[in-house]
């Protein structure tokens, strides 16, 4: 009868996935496989130098529970006399980690029937198995796609998530090459196939995270991202693939949104600055033409000047629609050229500038008050002041925060009008300061940002300046009567 080598079994144990130990009548590990070293953490070596130096290591909870699991292998109450089969008990990890096990074991016997030792096989109870069927419907259910080919690379599984996104039923698809089903070129799928072959993507036979392009059944294509492996039988021949894939359409439009948000934040401050600055030279220019101009030719330019007021409107408006549709959860596209798109911004509506009818004696309606302008624009400072002045006021400027607090140590101002977002003191950080030193000072907040990152706008509203924050472009006229209503309130109409 032929016999196989003992060397052949000790093999066989040693490349056994489970826990395999073995001791002798002592209790001295003589066999540890390399199973029992990648659960537990300890290598075989470090096991029999610690017994040489008296440190044996103990891999059960307690001294009580090995005597329980020497007791079920010598009773009969879980197997035969001298085996246990199923015997659930408790090993411990050289990180402290305690792991349930299932123990089938016996007891080895020399022969003249002596007990010599016992052999363990040790199963991990922290993976619970369930039937294949189980994961079966697991991934049948999935949002994302998931798809299984064979070797030839014919489509062998296709889930509900696959059906939904790519939109062929799985009777469609099923049995068809991956292309040109799925991939939109032969190029494509080999590309795929490549990098799960190599070792640049998450190791030889694996793929993770891989960015490819898939094509639906109408013909759309979907930016997509891969993770998956080979799949190899018994003897290590590849018999086909596995891949998990995400439809990336959302995150890119995520991303997409994300990156408007921080356009619209800076289209907002950059474009709104110059816009305040232009409105300001603009109403100053105004009010110089209706004193030099005849009555005829001032109605004329006027209709200019309100002209180009209206168009900058618009321009405020479309900035105001970018910061909405930024701060949304989706915009629309519509079509620009023949293989383009561009946001849709909307309609233009219908805007009518602000037409002040400035008369041939200009109204000094500010005289008498001192107000600090304070703005990191220096055009913006400049223009206010000049729209102030026009109107009777005397205009101290600062270009930010710090300067501002200096020039209120030894100027006695009427109001203080502040931008919110600077880069040494913001607005709110000033307005606590004014409120603290000048409790009599009045404060405004003009702000180019619609977006108020830092919660300034919020912030100062909490702590009593309601109604006193604006955007910029600021009309200056209702600039006028907002100066008013808090420094002269008998004034302004009620």
């Amino acid at each position: 009868m032929f016999q196989l080598p003992p060397v052949y079994f000790e093999r066989l144990l040693e490349s056994f996935p489970d826990i395999v130990i073995a001791v002798d009548r002592k209790g001295q590990i003589i066999f540890y496989n390399a199973g029992a070293s990648k659960t537990l953490g300890y290598t075989f070596e470090e096991l029999q130098d610690a017994y040489r130096r008296g440190q044996r290591v103990m891999l059960y909870s307690d001294l009580t529970e090995a005597r329980r699991v020497l007791e079920a292998l010598r009773g009969e109450e879980f197997g035969e006399k001298g085996t246990v089969k199923n015997f659930e008990t408790t090993l411990v990890a050289k990180n402290g980690e305690h792991i349930p096990v299932s123990f089938s074991g016996a007891l080895i016997y020399d022969e003249e029937g002596q007990e010599i030792g016992s052999i363990g096989f040790h199963r991990d109870l922290r993976e619970i198995h369930l039937p294949p069927e189980y994961f079966e419907r697991l991934v049948e259910s999935s949002l994302d796609i998931i798809i299984a080919v064979d070797r030839k690379g014919q489509i062998v599984f296709y889930n509900d998530g696959a059906q939904q996104t790519l939109g062929y039923t799985s009777a469609e698809i099923h049995g068809k090459r991956v292309w040109p089903t799925i991939y939109p070129n032969l190029e494509e799928a080999r590309r795929v196939m490549e990098a799960m072959q190599s070792e640049d993507n998450g190791g030889t036979g694996k793929i993770k995270n891989f960015e490819t392009t898939l094509v639906c059944k109408n013909g759309e294509h979907i930016p997509a991202s891969i993770s998956g492996s080979l799949i190899y039988d018994s003897e290590g021949y590849q018999v086909g693939s596995v891949g998990f894939i995400k439809d990336l359409r959302d995150i890119r439009r995520r991303d997409q949104l994300a990156t408007l948000g921080e356009l619209a934040v800076g289209l907002a401050h950059r474009i709104n600055n110059p816009l305040e600055i232009v409105f300001n030279n603009l109403d100053v220019l105004d009010k110089h033409m209706a004193q030099v101009f005849s009555d005829e030719e001032y109605v004329v330019q006027e209709e200019r000047v309100e002209s180009i007021q209206r168009e900058l409107l618009k321009i405020r408006t479309i900035i105001g629609r970018i910061d909405e549709m930024a701060h949304g959860e989706r915009y629309d596209t519509t079509e620009y050229l023949h293989g383009s798109r561009m946001a849709d911004l909307g309609r233009d509506e219908q805007i009518i500038a602000p037409h002040h009818s400035h008369q041939k004696a200009a109204g000094q309606e500010l005289a008498g008050l001192t107000i600090l302008v304070v703005d990191d624009d220096l055009g913006v400072c400049y223009s206010l002041r000049d729209v102030l002045q026009e109107d009777g006021a005397q205009v101290e400027v600062a270009t930010g925060g710090l300067p501002a607090l200096n020039i209120l140590t030894y100027k006695t101002v009427d109001i203080v009008l502040s931008d919110v977002v600077m880069p040494d003191l913001d607005g709110y950080d000033l307005y606590m300061e004014v409120r603290e030193r000048f409790p009599d000072t009045p404060v405004v907040l003009m702000t180019a940002y619609f977006f108020d990152k830092d919660h300034v706008i919020k912030r100062s509203k909490l702590e009593g300046l309601q109604e006193v924050v604006f955007k910029k472009p600021l009309d200056p006229e209702k600039l006028k009567q907002i100066i008013l209503e808090r420094c002269r309130p008998e004034r302004t109409p009620q």
